[in-house]
């Protein structure tokens, strides 16, 4: 039982994290937790083996308590009159296994236990179990506790009342967690319709060949199929070993927990549900993310008018104050909206929603100061090197120009004036007149003018710039906010291929039980003798 203790706590700590991410729902989890882990080992905990558990089950007034003292061959169960007829448990084992205490879900105080010295008998302990249809609920909460603890269930009914509804509930639900045995009891008072009704019954149920034996506890006795009660559940014993037949119910519950396992790989979703959902979220994403651009380039237009008409060309821009002026609250509820489109993707294809939201959720936020940081980096680019590279290198060129022309006017005028006033001097030319100075003046004005009309229209224009850095900045606002998708996509199927991965190793260590012998032995168990009916 240990394996599977041990089993279901690996799964359980696996279901645990996973639903605190939302990968499986709580639902699936608390049904984990309420799969049956009672031990019967702690019944005998000074042994190294134990007895195999084997329970006589039914309804009030069935002889249940009579049938228990007849295999005892003495009165060690109560037998009551009227219904309802039983409100204890009564244990019959071996004198070698000394119970010393229960487990705190069986009281103590309504368990009777007897002794016996007989060690045909060492290898199995008898229960019998109180009514399950009592009228009394606690009657049935002690039936509830003590099933789980139980290896083999004798079903027994009366030629009276075998198909009663509550007991078929009860055959119904735990039809793979015991071995199983029915019994009509009060065969005195059966017939061979009653018998064949009851055989149909059970293989309509799944019970193929079942097992029916016929009992009467009444004086004088009848034939009937007694000894085989005993008989056929020592020859299991010898046939297959006390430890296979124990491991029967712990082999139920390790298909439970494989079952629990396989529904929640369902729930972390397929691998072709998953590939659709990106095919739908990547399409989703670009085209929510042109809307986008399209608000934002509105915006910028806006941003980069105001820029142009405010006056003021030489003043200082803030690229920040700038990007907050084109991301508005307007943008951050598309790009909410956006979020919950792709959430609402995953959900249409049957995946699970919390993961995706928790990651979408954190990019509410961080999409913003995303797309805003591209915004004031494009515009701080776009600001210290306004213009085109053309542009800038002609401005410049001007500039220079601006300054070098009117000086080497200025210096060829200056340099006419000395040589003339010079050779003047000499007798030899006449001095400079008033059209010399006029020209001159004409030449350095010119050569002012020109070059400082170049550049001041070669001067880039703010708002163009601004325009030019929104645009650059949208574009990579957009690759940004495409590529934090991306991520969180990526990042959502690489932690669900880490849940799947690490479940799929779990169930691996599932069923380490011999299957095989189990199928022969649920054959053995169906198998009716010959002569039963």
């Amino acid at each position: 039982m240990s394996g599977f203790e041990a089993l279901h706590r690996e799964l359980l700590a696996w279901a645990e994290a996973a639903a605190a991410e939302g990968w499986i729902p709580p639902h699936d989890l608390q049904a984990l937790r309420e799969v049956e882990r009672q031990s019967m080992e702690n019944l005998f905990q000074r042994h190294a083996t134990r007895p195999l558990i084997v329970a006589l089950f039914g309804g009030t007034g069935v002889g249940k308590s009579s049938l228990l003292n007849r295999l005892a061959g003495e009165p060690i169960a109560r037998v009551g009159v009227a219904r309802p007829t039983s409100h204890e448990v009564t244990l019959y084992l071996h004198r070698d296994f000394q119970v010393e205490r229960l487990p705190p879900e069986l009281p103590l105080a309504e368990t009777r236990i007897a002794y016996h010295h007989r060690d045909d008998r060492r290898l199995v302990a008898w229960l019998d179990m109180p009514d399950i249809d009592s009228t009394e609920h606690h009657n049935r909460e002690l039936v509830e506790r003590w099933l789980p603890y139980v290896d083999w269930l004798v079903y027994v009914v009366s030629p009276e009342r075998y198909s009663d509804d509550i007991g078929w509930r009860f055959v119904q639900r735990r039809r793979q967690r015991h071995a199983w045995l029915f019994v009509m009891n009060q065969w005195d008072q059966g017939s061979p319709e009653q018998l064949a009704d009851f055989r149909r019954r059970l293989e309509a149920e799944g019970f193929h060949e079942p097992v029916i034996l016929r009992t009467a506890c009444v004086e004088p006795r009848i034939e009937d199929d007694f000894e085989r009660l005993e008989g056929t559940i020592r020859d299991a014993i010898r046939q297959y070993g006390l430890e296979l037949l124990q491991a029967l119910g712990v082999q139920a519950r390790i298909r439970e927990l494989q079952d629990h396992a396989a529904r929640f790989d369902a729930d972390l979703g397929d691998d072709g549900a998953w590939q659709a959902a990106r095919t739908d979220w990547q399409a989703t994403a670009r085209q929510r993310l042109a809307e986008l651009g399209e608000l934002l380039n509105e915006s910028a237009t806006a941003t980069a008018l105001a820029v142009g008409t405010g006056g003021g060309k030489n003043r200082a821009l803030d690229p920040a104050a700038l990007a907050r002026k084109v991301w508005t609250q307007r943008h951050q509820l598309r790009w909410q909206d956006l979020l919950t489109e792709l959430h609402n993707v995953l959900l249409r294809h049957d995946l699970p929603g919390p993961p995706a939201e928790q990651a979408l959720q954190a990019l509410t936020l961080r999409g913003e100061e995303r797309a805003v940081a591209a915004l004031e980096d494009a515009l701080a680019a776009a600001l210290a090197r306004p213009g085109t590279p053309l542009q800038r290198h002609l401005y410049a060129f001007t500039g220079w120009l601006g300054g070098l022309l009117p000086l080497a006017a200025a210096g060829w005028a200056v340099f006419h004036v000395v040589r003339t006033f010079w050779y003047g001097t000499l007798g030899e030319q006449h001095f400079l007149g008033v059209n010399f100075a006029i020209h001159a003046g004409l030449l350095i004005g010119l050569a002012w003018l020109v070059p400082w009309l170049l550049h001041r229209r070669l001067r880039p224009s703010l708002a163009r710039s601004v325009a030019r850095g929104l645009q650059g900045g949208i574009d990579a606002a957009q690759a940004r906010l495409q590529t934090a998708l991306d991520q969180a996509w990526q990042q959502l199927v690489e932690r669900r291929d880490a849940q799947r991965t690490a479940l799929r190793a779990i169930a691996e260590r599932f069923a380490d039980t011999d299957q095989r012998a189990l199928q022969q032995l649920s054959g053995f168990v169906a198998r009716a003798p010959a002569d039963a009916t």
